[in-house]
């Protein structure tokens, strides 16, 4: 395509003033010749027309030429127009000196400029030649029109003329079968209108494509006024070409050259020079030294622009690195610059602009495809991205007749943790290695891809339930082989989802991906290294968490979050010494939402962070008013301290501005934490905590019992209290290990002079037995339920009697013995 493309604009004449302009730019930077010693140029500068008058008489040039023809020259080239009057003397004078066969002159034939003036009758025709350069469109002149043919009266340019009579003994041919001109054994091909960088140039006649010797004086210069005084030096004429012409610029017989451009009219040439040029090309050619440009032919220029097609598609397609990519771009521009600038030095014309526009066509149509495969395939494993395979499975549910259709998404289990422990280079080789072995046990009929971070899905062609079962069992087993990788050995196991549509009503691709992503999650829920078959309660539930995490955002900014609190008792008096802060969601249209629904999901999404610090000001801020309102009572509030909060590196400085905010003391206040929290990293845990003791604040291990329990490790944590988990304590009075554990906690804590709370206790007989072991507190339905702000005031304001401890108190003995 891209070549069409800059083919047809090339016939479109799109990049010919392109073309011109660089092969003038480098043109210039090529190594010029000195002047041509085989020619001399007779000036008519303005000197010498302040002195003969313009135009020159015919008697002036008669006396220039004779004086000229003293010292023997081979030609002498008369570049002069002679269209005086008939009146004007020296007309015979001057007319006798073309009876010599080496006098060459010069007329217009009048097709530039429109204006004929042609030769005096009495030269001889074939001592004439005509004056009509070929100009291109943006007025440079760099061709040259040597013969036109005609049927009666072929036209001879002024410089074939003094060429020939200089090389009288040379045969002119003109071989119109082969388009060229020939003296002697010199060929001279004609130029083509397509040639080099023209595109459709005008190349009537024969022309050929000038080179230029040099862009200052092409040949040694005498003026007139000295050849007049016989000042001219023998050994500058004999044998030489003398061109006679006007070089003053008051004449206006100037021409742009490929070197005008860059200085101005210093690089203007009159007429003359131009001729001397043109003479000085076709001496050289004769004399077989490199003078006439060549040209590619058609199939040299496709197969130039097809090689820098290809370098751009290399390019544009290998290169990662868009740093990289402009290195290289730009070393390919120069390198075809500098190709064609040595071709050029070589008098090969080859296109620049033409294969330089397809280079950066190519360029950018490769990079679109690259960006369009790389959208659609993973450059990791090369495999179909998402969007190709939901491509293929919605083809597959198109089919007609309908078929079923089954797709299995597939997640690599603990890849996060290959990334971490080994990096992300050899996670990029796991990734390859799942992707060929799926490739590789996976039936050819299957469609694979890669849809995510290490994420495949694959598309089967059996519909049978038992046959996707041994398929998955079979699949499984394979993935998990132990490989090696940088060293090391592993084995890699996976999780899948597989979901289902048949012929009858069949989804759309997204959602059965989807529904396979579900299921798949559930196969992670239940158990690594398994797969799940996805049923239509995976996506209710699912819709139901997303409605559910929606739901909490509103409910911050509601208001629907309040805080319940639960008293904690001193089991020897029976007195609140403080009361545990419980979140509730209070959902107007809907009441209370059970915690066991949302808080799992708060942790998920990371709201936790912001409601854990909502219900640390909140409980405290609650605690201080209970303070003042109730100062006989010396109340602690014991606020539980979630995994998410644990890790947040501002955690302390929150806290610690909430207390100076309320100007409480921090040894009023407990914070709860769980086993598994800290033993996810016992040295940061333990800097954490000593941290939060800075404050004052109290530290309590919540759920004793039922996480790690690691006795190694507890007695290096700076914690005040461990509460006793009420599953323990709610199966005491029926299981003998349950009451063994609770009692063995309840010594562990008195060894390590720490507070002992126990949870859950609902009956008199669990608080007679924890009394007795000499537990300190505890919380639980027996006492009371979590109680809004206004009940748990009343409590204070009047406690329950709870004279059940009197009694508790006589029989502690008998428990004991229990």
């Amino acid at each position: 395509m891209t070549l069409a493309i800059v083919s047809g604009a090339k016939r479109l004449q799109l990049f010919e003033t392109s073309e011109m302009s660089s092969f003038d730019l480098l043109t210039r930077f090529l190594v010029q010749q000195s002047s041509d010693p085989r020619l001399l140029l007779v000036e008519i500068t303005e000197a010498d027309i302040a002195a003969y008058g313009w135009p020159l008489s015919d008697q002036v040039v008669a006396d220039i030429v004779g004086e000229i023809q003293r010292h023997e020259p081979a030609v002498i080239g008369l570049d002069l127009y002679r269209n005086t009057p008939h009146s004007m003397p020296g007309q015979a004078a001057l007319a006798a000196q073309f009876e010599t066969p080496n006098v060459i002159g010069i007329f217009n034939v009048g097709q530039t400029d429109g204006i004929e003036v042609p030769a005096p009758d009495t030269w001889p025709t074939d001592q004439i030649g005509f004056n009509d350069f070929a100009i291109d469109p943006d007025g440079v002149l760099r061709r040259n029109l040597l013969y036109v043919a005609a049927p009666n009266n072929p036209f001879y340019s002024f410089p074939l003329r003094v060429v020939l009579a200089y090389h009288a003994d040379l045969e002119f041919q003109v071989d119109r079968d082969n388009d060229l001109l020939r003296i002697g054994e010199t060929e001279l091909p004609a130029l083509l209108s397509g040639d080099g960088g023209y595109a459709n140039v005008d190349n009537r006649g024969y022309q050929v494509l000038l080179r230029y010797r040099t862009p200052y004086e092409p040949a040694p210069t005498l003026t007139i006024t000295q050849v007049l005084a016989g000042a001219v030096p023998p050994e500058w004429v004999q044998g030489k070409v003398v061109l006679i012409g006007s070089t003053a610029s008051s004449l206006k017989d100037e021409f742009f050259t490929p070197f005008s451009k860059e200085q101005a009219s210093r690089f203007v040439m009159a007429g003359v020079e131009m001729h001397a040029q043109s003479i000085s090309q076709l001496l050289d050619a004769i004399a077989g030294q490199p003078a006439l440009y060549r040209f590619l032919p058609q199939w040299g220029e496709f197969l130039w622009l097809l090689g820098w097609t290809l370098v751009a598609g290399v390019v544009g397609w290998r290169v990662r690195q868009p740093t990289l990519l402009l290195l290289f771009t730009g070393i390919a521009i120069v390198g075809l610059w500098g190709l064609s600038g040595l071709a050029l030095a070589n008098l090969l014309w080859v296109p620049t602009v033409e294969p330089l526009v397809a280079f950066l066509l190519a360029l950018g149509l490769v990079l679109t495809q690259k960006v369009l495969y790389r959208s659609s395939y993973d450059q990791l494993t090369l495999l179909p991205g998402r969007d190709m395979f939901l491509l293929q499975v919605q083809r597959a549910l198109g089919q007609q007749p309908a078929t079923a259709v089954t797709v299995v998404f597939l997640d690599i289990d603990r890849f996060k943790l290959i990334n971490q422990s080994f990096g992300h280079i050899v996670g990029d080789r796991v990734l390859r290695t799942m992707g060929q072995r799926l490739r590789q046990f996976l039936p050819t009929s299957a469609h694979l891809a890669r849809v995510g971070g290490d994420e495949f899905a694959f598309l089967l062609p059996v519909h049978d339930q038992p046959v996707v079962d041994q398929w998955l069992n079979s699949l499984q087993s394979e993935l998990s082989e132990p490989f090696s990788i940088a060293q090391r050995r592993l084995s890699v196991t996976s999780s899948m989802g597989v979901a289902m549509a048949h012929g009858d009503h069949p989804p759309i691709a997204q959602d059965l991906l989807r529904d396979a992503h579900t299921a798949m999650y559930r196969a992670k829920a239940l158990h690594e290294y398994r797969y799940e078959v996805f049923a239509s309660t995976m996506h209710e539930e699912a819709v139901r968490r997303l409605e559910l995490e929606s739901h909490l955002l509103n409910a911050f900014d509601n208001d629907e979050f309040l805080l319940h609190y639960q008293p904690i008792v001193c089991l020897r008096t029976g007195r609140i010494a403080g009361f545990e802060a419980l979140v509730r969601w209070y959902r107007p249209e809907e009441g209370f939402v059970s915690p066991g629904q949302f808080i799992q999901v708060t942790e998920e999404t990371g709201l936790i962070v912001h409601l854990g610090q909502w219900i640390f000001r909140a409980a405290c801020t609650q605690l201080k008013a209970w303070q003042q309102q109730f100062s006989d009572y010396p109340l602690t509030m014991s606020i539980n301290l979630s995994r998410r909060q644990f890790h947040q590196s501002n955690l302390v400085d929150q806290f610690s501005d909430t207390l100076r905010d309320l100007d409480l003391a921090g040894n009023r206040v407990q914070l709860e934490i769980t086993e598994s929290m800290i033993m996810r990293d016992v040295d940061g845990a333990t800097n954490l905590m000593h941290r939060l003791k800075e404050l004052g604040l109290k530290l309590a291990i919540d759920d004793f019992g039922t996480g790690y329990s690691s006795l190694s490790y507890l007695h290096r944590f700076p914690t005040d209290t461990l509460k006793i988990d009420q599953s323990f304590v709610g199966r005491m009075e029926e299981n003998h290990d349950d009451r063994e554990i609770v009692h063995t906690i309840v010594a562990l804590g008195q060894k390590l002079n720490m507070d002992l709370v126990a949870e859950g206790i609902e009956t008199e007989n669990q608080l007679h037995r924890l009394r007795a072991m000499g537990c300190h507190r505890g919380q639980g339905y027996l006492f009371s339920q979590p109680l809004g702000r206004d009940a748990a005031t009343a409590l204070l304001s009047n406690p329950l009697p709870w004279t059940r401890f009197d009694t508790l108190e006589s029989s502690s003995e008998t428990a004991k013995k229990g």
